[in-house]
Order: structure tokens, then sequence, then C-alpha cells
């Protein structure tokens, strides 16, 4: 047995040669690691916003000029009221002044302002230079003396026609206001229209209205 004990312990020595290390050396193992350094990789600077062009705003043309009863001229024209294609056509061709109005076939702003649209055609195909063409809408106004009698005499208006059985609404294409905002909507209407300016005719008053609405739009 004693001749025995030393080669056990050797053979021992041979197997545990590769163990892991004692347990002080995993603790040894298990320190934290020292922190890692900052990212030094260089930060580039965002990218500057490209400028938004502004949106050009078209020059505005001259105010649409206001008559009462009939334009003022100042020289001798030739004045047209066409009522057909034909009579546009023609009236591009010839005419100084051309009168439009509101009717059954005219009933609205928008369709007055297509055959103002056409006028401008004509008169471009004749070869002609619009700006030397005045095209004015004939339209008829009431002059209230305060919002709430204007209101109440566009539900008058209206209801007449529709007692009337008309087949399109002369209400919707007459201006009724105080006499603070006439020139304003009239304006406004004319743009909308497509016209160089309005003829103003009072519904109702005579010459008396007449003259009330000139001192209005002087």
């Amino acid at each position: 047995m004693s001749q025995a004990q030393p080669v056990l312990d050797r053979a021992l020595a041979v197997a545990t040669r590769h163990l892991p290390a004692p347990a002080r050396r995993h603790r040894a193992a298990l320190r934290p690691l020292p922190p890692a350094l900052p990212d030094e990789t260089p930060t580039l600077p965002a990218p500057a916003p490209t400028p938004v062009a502004a949106t050009p705003v078209p020059p505005a043309g001259p105010e649409p000029t206001i008559h009462v009863l009939a334009p003022d001229y100042g020289v001798r024209t030739v004045e047209s009221r066409p009522g057909s294609d034909s009579a546009i056509a023609l009236a591009g061709v010839h005419a100084d002044v051309v009168r439009l109005e509101f009717s059954v076939a005219v009933p609205s702003v928008g369709a007055l302002s297509r055959v103002a649209a056409l006028v401008d055609d004509a008169v471009a195909a004749s070869g002609r230079d619009r700006a030397d063409v005045r095209v004015l809408l004939d339209l008829e106004v009431v002059v209230a003396a305060d919002e709430l009698t204007a209101r109440r005499k566009r539900s008058q208006l209206e209801y007449l026609d529709a007692l009337a059985g008309l087949g399109w609404s002369p209400a919707a294409t007459r201006v009724v206001t105080t006499g603070d905002r006439l020139v304003a909507e009239v304006r406004e209407l004319a743009r909308r229209a497509g016209v160089d300016g309005v003829v103003l005719h009072p519904l109702s008053g005579g010459p008396a209205a007449a003259a009330d609405l000139r001192s209005l739009v002087a």
C-alpha cells in the first residue's frame, strides 16, 4: 500500500492538471470592465433647410369703374349690347364699349363671367388690344338705411320672384346693401364677373335715388 500511494498521487496530479483555477481566480475574472471610451466619430452638421420660394403675387389691376344710369364715355364711341355668339364676335371687331346684363340666358355671376371671357376672346381674335375695349355690366341696386332693412328687402324681392314663377331669379343678381358698403360690394362683383366696370340702375326711387347713388360712388 505504501508503494501504491505515490502512484495514485501522480495520477491525480495528471488528471487535475487542466481543471479551472481556484475560486479566487474566478472572483478576479469577474471584476467590472473599465468604462468604454466615448465615440469620437465626428458629428456632421445638419443640412440647412432649402428655402421655399415665395409665390409671386400678380399685380393688382385697375379698380372697376362705377357709373350711374349711363357710362361716362368722354368721346364718341361705338357701343354694343351683344345677345348672341355672332354679336359678340362682331363686337370684338368694332365696339369700343360692350354692355352686358343679367337675364334668363345669363342668370348668375358665373354665367356672366363666361360671356365676358367670350368678349375677351373675340377682341383678341380680331387683333385688337383688350385695353382699347371697355366691358361694362348694367346692374340693378337697392340702397337700404341699415343691414336689417337690407336683409328684409332681399327677402321681399326673392318672394316676388317666386310669385312671378320666373325661370331665373333677378333678385339673386341685384345688389341690395347699405350706402357705406355699396362701392366695395359692387367692385367685388365686377371683379368676379371679369368686367371693367358697372353701370348702376336704382331699382326704385327715380331721379332722387339716382342722385343719391352718384353721391355714394363719387
